[in-house]
């Protein structure tokens, strides 16, 4: 069976009319949630977003270029995409300043990076560029599943999707992912740190799975939320996707960066893993001006990390006495969310919070309507959650 690009397009609007996966499903639980929510100020802590901001490195950055904001960034992109293959000792050509408008001659190496509109961009071309092969595809569950879900629901899809459960810990099972492969498997997927759990595995496992991998499959490391983790780029499965030629990690300016709004992410892997997966992105021209901008700069506020990251302590440390003092079972959080089982259906939880103006995110996105899952926000969004959650109880 032949696939080709025109079906690519035709399938785009189609699932595009009819997909609700990942984010997608996430936007229409808010959606749900916010039609009940008064004319208040509204705490919107269920979209995993950085209440923080953007660095103010990258605020400027943006105001000091307004006039360029009707340009494509056809130098600025490539200026970014130098910044980052320095950043992990990749090959990389000086950035002149010029319009970049022929490909970069070939780079040294077997490694690549390739920049999108956000990883959801990139997560939907592994899944088109994938998605249409014969065999399966492993990835746990809760997680973020917006791969399979694209992959299940686009023409000509002929993955198996093998759902592997978390452990007892709320962590991806490396063993139980191992099991679920086989000669036939084409893709593996493994958010780390896990969305909705907000835990981490660390690097020895992930390299367990890679191992027990086909030589021509690929594993895909979504690492959206590594940078909330100390000792992130110890942990982070880059250097193995430097060293492989069936790993591509996938990370995001949208989460610790705060620039969800700003659409930037990218991946890296093998030069013959983007290639393949390049015929489906949008290209350079789909980058937005003010994203990359912002991206180049936040690269260089580390103090914008470390404030994030206190934030998250803090909040954690709330979280976990909000919740134990509710008689909830909270899982350990690693990132900036928790996974919360209620012990009972949480609807009403979810709606008695969208009353009063809080908005989190309903299990039922998992189906499991059991759990909610809630994103730090400011001291005072954080307030005003405790505040709710005890009147909940209290009512």
């Amino acid at each position: 069976m032949s696939f080709t690009r025109r079906d690519f397009t035709i399938g785009v609007a189609s699932s595009a009319a009819t997909l609700c996966s990942g984010f997608a499903g996430e936007l229409l639980v808010g959606a749900a949630n916010a039609a009940v929510v008064p004319a208040v100020k509204k705490t919107r802590i269920l979209f995993n977003e950085n209440p923080l901001g953007p660095s103010p490195l990258s605020l400027s950055a943006i105001e000091s270029n307004v006039s360029m904001l009707s340009r494509y960034p056809l130098a600025e992109g490539p200026r970014l995409e130098m910044k980052l293959r320095k950043m992990y000792g990749l090959s990389y050509h000086e950035a002149t300043g010029e319009l970049a408008l022929t490909p970069a001659p070939t780079l040294e190496g077997n490694t690549d990076l390739l920049l999108g509109v956000g990883s959801s961009e990139i997560l939907r071309s592994i899944a088109w560029a994938y998605g249409t092969q014969e065999g399966n595809m492993v990835e746990a569950n809760p997680s973020y599943s917006a791969v399979g879900d694209a992959t299940g629901a686009m023409p000509g899809a002929r993955l198996e999707r093998r759902i592997v459960p978390l452990n007892e810990a709320g962590r991806v099972s490396a063993s139980e992912m191992i099991k679920a492969i086989d000669a036939e498997t084409k893709l593996v997927v493994v958010c780390n740190p896990n969305n909705p759990t907000g835990t981490s595995i660390p690097l020895s496992e992930i390299e367990s799975i890679a191992d027990a991998m086909p030589k021509e499959s690929l594993l895909l490391v979504d690492e959206a939320y590594i940078e909330f983790l100390p000792n992130a780029e110890k942990v982070s499965a880059i250097e193995l996707a430097k060293n492989r030629d069936n790993v591509l990690v996938v990370r995001t300016f949208s989460k610790i960066y705060g620039m969800a709004g700003l659409r930037v992410g990218y991946g890296v892997g093998a030069i013959s893993v983007i290639q393949k997966i390049k015929p489906y992105m949008l290209g350079r021209l789909s980058m937005s001006m003010a994203g990359v901008l912002a991206a180049e700069a936040g690269l260089d506020d580390v103090k914008h990390i470390a404030r994030t990251r206190e934030l998250y302590q803090k909040t954690n440390e709330m979280w976990e006495r909000c919740f134990h003092d509710a008689g909830w079972k909270m899982t350990p959080s690693d990132v900036g969310f928790c996974w919360v089982d209620v012990g009972h259906d949480a609807a009403p939880l979810v709606s008695f919070l969208a009353e009063s103006g809080v908005l989190i995110c309903s299990g039922m996105r998992w189906n499991l309507p059991n759990h909610v899952r809630i994103s730090m926000g400011t001291e005072s969004e954080n307030d005003q959650l405790l505040r709710g959650v005890g009147a909940y109880k209290l009512a």
